[in-house]
Parts: C-alpha cells; structure tokens; sequence
C-alpha cells in the first residue's frame, strides 16, 4: 500500500508490525497515526490498544470517539481527566474531519502528557502538524511474503492448498490480508479437500491493484489480449476512476524504475529497496524477475510516452473530456497495440 497522497514520509514512520509490536509493548508510545490502508488491520490495533488497559478499568480509561467537530469537547474531557486506577488511558479516534482536526490541534500539549496512549486512524494529511510530528505514522502494510504465505496456510486450518495456489491467492488479492481473509472462507466452502491453483483462479477474483499490474506488464510484454482481460478486471474490480489511475501510474512507475536499475547495471536489491520505501510494497523473487523482465521488452522512451498519456487522461477524467478512465484506458491500448502491427 502506497502512502497517502499528500503525505510526504518523515522519520517517524513505520512499518505495521513495528507499529503493532509497540501498541503490545510495555512502553507504548503517546500517539499512533494509521493511514488508510489494509483495514484487516484495524481491529488489531484496536485490540492492542484496548489490552493497554485492564479491563476492570476500560469503562473509564478506554474511550473511542469519531473524528467530528461534535466530539471534540469528549476528546478534551477524556484527555484532561485522571485515570481511574489502570495506570495508562487510551483514547481510539477513527476519521478525522477538517473542522475537528484543526479544534484538535490546538489541544498538542493534551495529547502529549504521557500517561494517554492515542491511536488515530485517519489520513496523515489531516492530522495536525503539531500531532504528527510526534506521532508514529503507519502507511507501510507491506508485509514479507514468506511471513503472509505462512498466514495464508494457517487460515487453512490443516486443509492442502497447492504452493502456487498460494502464489496466486496473493497475487490476485496484492496481498491485501483483508481480501485474502474473506476469499479464503469462499475457498474453504466451495473446495474440495486440497485447494488447487486452478481453485483459486475460478473462486477469486483479482482486485484492482492486481489488475492494473497485469494491465502494465501486458502492455509491456506486447500480450494486447491479456491486457484486454486486465482491463475487464479492473472494470468488474468497481474501482473508482482516481484510484484505477492511480494504480495504473504507480506500475509505469515501477516499471520505469526497473528499466533504469537494468540500464545502469545497478543491483536488484536497489530496486527491491526502492520499491519497499517509495511504494510500501515487499517483492519477492519471483515478483522481481517478472518485473525486470517486463522492463527489458520496452523502450524507455515508450515507457515515458505513456506515463505522459496517463497525465493527459487524469486530467481529462477530472475535466469531464472523457466518460471515464476505463474508456480512455481501452483508447490507449487501441493505440499501443497498432502501433506495434
């Protein structure tokens, strides 16, 4: 998951397991910000944070309010009342809206005392700068694919499932642990006792950052009838217009970095780096092979053509010049594809 837009990374960011691994530690810290991002992680904080407090005193020293304006006199309140006896209050705040998020900034040395662990769950651009410079900000909930194939084999509950119906399950769900949850249960229920690739590819559909890959590396790879398929994908995904694009952009963007890590003789582990910090986003060998070899079928100048094209039809999209980015998108395969008969 990439970071959020607007959002420029500070050395206060972590990953969501250093993230988790501190809400369950002995020394928690003061504030926590989670971007957007996998919402099967969601409950898990909450649930760390909650198990910051004993629960003879989490009537009075566990409080969860919405980000709103309405709530702001709550948070103070909270904030500036003592503990009842645990030791440690915690305050959840899910959402921020604007008109709250500024009353709430004027409340810094409230949400800094010490003794109050905070756990917002809202996009970093909203939260204060004076809370979120002292926050640890959690955008990144990429995870190592060795750890989420294990994840994966354990939601089985003992049942087969073929290794590279693992591979694929990650694949087409881009290893979304929300995704993967619930697509799992479908597998477990319309399956036979060992789940097979072939399974996989009829029960779960790919989402739409797996689509738009597919869509980049076809494109890449000259396979105009994959890429069609991909297309049809990311229309069955019911993705919005903005983030259609925006995933679509970040694997041109990957792939341009991969051409250039070829072209330089750099290292792969460059390129895995990169991917890791500039686009939350783990590969694995497999992964990374595929994506270099995408890169060497096209030419760089081909690859900053289209990257051109795609602002053009952003703009479009957002000016109402077209009926939307799927259609400008099948336009602009159309044109790639004739260019290369």
């Amino acid at each position: 998951m990439a970071a959020a837009k607007g959002y420029t990374s500070g050395s206060n960011e972590i990953s969501v397991t250093e993230g988790l691994t501190s809400l369950r530690g002995k020394k928690p810290a003061s504030l926590y910000v989670f971007a957007p991002g996998d919402d099967y992680f969601v409950p898990q904080a909450k649930e760390a944070a909650r198990s910051l407090v004993a629960e003879a005193f989490r009537a009075f020293d566990y409080a969860e309010f919405e980000g709103s304006d309405d709530n702001v006199d709550g948070i103070r309140e909270f904030l500036g009342s003592e503990s009842f006896g645990s030791g440690r209050k915690v305050l959840v705040i899910n959402g921020l809206e604007d008109k709250g998020a500024k009353r709430l900034g004027t409340m810094a040395p409230l949400f800094l005392s010490g003794s109050t662990t905070i756990v917002i769950f809202a996009d970093p651009v909203k939260v204060p700068s004076e809370l979120l410079k002292k926050a640890y900000v959690i955008t990144s909930y990429a995870v190592p694919p060795t750890a989420v194939r294990s994840w994966v084999k354990k939601r089985f509950d003992g049942r087969a499932i073929e290794d590279q119906a693992v591979h694929e399950l990650m694949e087409r769900t881009a290893s979304s642990f929300f995704l993967m949850r619930s697509e799992i249960d479908k597998l477990l229920a319309y399956t036979g006792v060992a789940v097979t690739v072939a399974d996989v590819r009829e029960v779960v559909p790919r989402c739409h950052i797996a689509a738009a890959a597919d869509l980049v590396e076809a494109i890449s790879l000259r396979k105009y009838d994959r890429a069609a398929t991909a297309l049809y994908d990311l229309s069955a995904s019911g993705a919005t217009d903005t983030t259609i694009l925006y995933d679509v952009e970040l694997g041109f963007v990957r792939l341009l970095n991969a051409k250039l890590v070829s072209k330089s003789n750099r290292p792969k582990a460059d390129l895995r780096a990169w991917c890791l910090r500039t686009q939350h986003q783990y590969l694995d060998d497999y992964t990374l092979s595929a994506l270099l070899t995408a890169a060497s079928h096209i030419k760089l100048r081909e690859l900053e053509a289209l990257l051109e094209r795609l602002e053009e039809i952003e703009y479009e999209t957002k000016k109402g010049l077209t009926s939307s980015a799927l259609v400008a998108l099948e336009r602009l395969l159309s044109a790639v594809a004739l260019t290369k008969q």
